[in-house]
């Protein structure tokens, strides 16, 4: 450059690093919520259908010892991938990352319908797809929250509502599929459908930075004009958000080069050259958000316990299939439909996100605890759907109380983080769940499965505490920033 910027040596704060996003609370917003909504229809709903792909590969490949394999790494590969995610989002901003995931989940569906074994699908269906996944997950979840702060809570249990609805629509779907075209003519088809990801991740418009928190060194920038090779040199050190405004105004005018004057003016785009790392590890010194994170990881050991034990143990009580089938309908009608009430209040100034999280995580596990003690239908449904019910504050609430913690400007590192915990419980979670079973009892008793849901209250009530022992740590006040 002509005349470095950013040779002079001064504090670059977390806002020059980031900059400030002003959320629109609407307009266009709604546009994304509508779109990240279709995202949750197609990607929460893909590890759902694939129980009804199970069978049908265990009869085909003829290897009931590793096709299990396949379903492990659906479930946690997109979880773990969680800090990949959150690495390319910071590179390319969310509308590429989100395109960028669409396609990679579409190539993992199409590759497996050429797929000749096992291992071979577990890399395809598994891995491929489960980055694609991660990537289209976690900017679903981001860029709602950047586009709403007021209704920010609300707006996220809208689009997380897609995850129940998708498993309403895709899964019949996919039944049909398979016999009409077999398994792999199903896949191809799902994976045509993934496709309109693309669509949905264009729609993430990137919003424009603001000059409420950033800071510029007047005496550094006055006056200096980037030319065409500076402006080049300039965008390779913004953010995504930053550099396209860049590009944008170099095109209007070629006579007219851009000035700092007028990216402060407009964009505020800082003129310091800065090295953003691939994930802002300031986040893990942030006591609240050390102890959420570890919150998650108890509450996500033992998340599917209800959802595989639940009808193990209605089978064991003898209740009949089309029993055991509605109590599992209600769990996830009850999940997906209090999202909404959870966005609801969520936003309601006289309610504290973190006690309204924590209330409903010693809820969870409360009823997740007096499981055993009843043996009939009716009560248990009715356990199953309050289950469903409170569990649903996770989904709801997570990003957001991450938001309020840290700012808006780390939640994609630290939702990224989050997602690997969640995808190490997940992995974890059944085998220690099941050798819990195989060390308390035989399979035709119900009391081994008791004290199964014994532990899960008991850690997910844990999980609710530690939520709400995070509001009595002090939050560091930032430094206020001086040229």
């Amino acid at each position: 450059m002509t005349e470095e910027c950013s040779n002079k040596p001064g504090p670059v704060s977390n806002s020059m690093r980031h900059g400030k996003v002003e959320s629109p609370d609407g307009q266009w917003g709604w546009m994304v919520v509508f779109s990240a909504f279709i995202i949750n229809v197609i990607t929460d709903s893909w590890s759902s259908t694939f129980w009804v792909l199970y069978a049908t590969l265990l009869d085909y490949f003829e290897e009931s010892s590793l096709t299990p394999w396949i379903r492990y790494t659906m479930f946690a590969v997109p979880f773990l991938c969680g800090p990949i995610a959150s690495v390319v989002t910071n590179r390319v901003g969310f509308r590429k990352a989100t395109i960028i995931g669409g396609l990679i989940t579409a190539l993992g569906f199409i590759s497996s319908t050429f797929v000749q074994s096992v291992d071979a699908m577990a890399v395809t269906y598994g891995f491929i797809a489960g980055l694609g996944i991660s990537m289209t997950y976690l900017n679903s979840i981001v860029v709602v929250a950047m586009y709403f702060e007021k209704k920010r809570t609300l707006a996220t249990g809208i689009s997380r509502c897609g995850a129940g609805i998708g498993k309403i629509i895709l899964i019949p779907l996919y039944k049909y599929l398979i016999i009409s075209y077999n398994w792999r003519g199903a896949v191809l088809i799902i994976g045509a459908i993934s496709m309109n990801i693309v669509v949905c991740g264009a729609v993430f418009k990137p919003l424009e930075v603001t000059d409420e928190y950033l800071e510029v060194q007047d005496s550094d920038c006055d006056d200096k004009i980037f030319t065409e090779q500076d402006q080049g040199d300039l965008a390779n050190e913004l953010t995504p958000i930053q550099r396209d405004f860049l590009v944008s105004k170099s095109l209007k005018s070629k006579d007219n080069p851009v000035s700092c004057h007028d990216m402060r003016e407009t964009t505020q785009t800082p003129c310091k050259r800065i090295n953003k790392p691939l994930i802002d590890i300031s986040i893990f010194t942030n006591a609240r958000f050390v102890l959420f994170a570890l919150s998650s990881i108890s509450l996500y050991f033992w998340y599917y316990v209800p959802y595989v034990f639940n009808v193990i143990r209605a089978r064991i009580l003898d209740f009949t299939y089309k029993e055991r089938v509605f109590m599992l309908t209600v769990i996830g009608i009850s999940h997906t439909l209090g999202k909404l009430p959870y966005g609801f209040l969520g936003d309601r100034k006289q309610i504290n996100r973190r006690y309204l999280y924590s209330g409903s995580l010693l809820l969870t596990g409360a009823v997740l605890a007096v499981v055993p003690l009843f043996t009939t239908f009716l009560p248990c449904t009715i356990l199953a759907g309050l289950f469903g019910l409170f569990s649903a504050s996770a989904e709801v609430l997570t990003s957001v109380i991450i938001a309020d913690i840290l700012g808006i400007d780390k939640l994609t590192d630290a939702y990224g983080v989050v997602m690997f915990l969640q995808g190490v419980s997940f992995l974890v979670g059944p085998p220690v769940v099941g050798w819990l079973y195989d060390t308390t009892g035989s399979y035709d008793t119900t009391g081994s499965y008791d004290k199964t849901f014994y532990s899960a209250g008991i850690c997910i009530v844990i999980s609710g505490i530690i939520v709400f022992l995070t509001s009595f740590i002090k939050q560091k006040k930032k430094p206020r920033q001086t040229d």
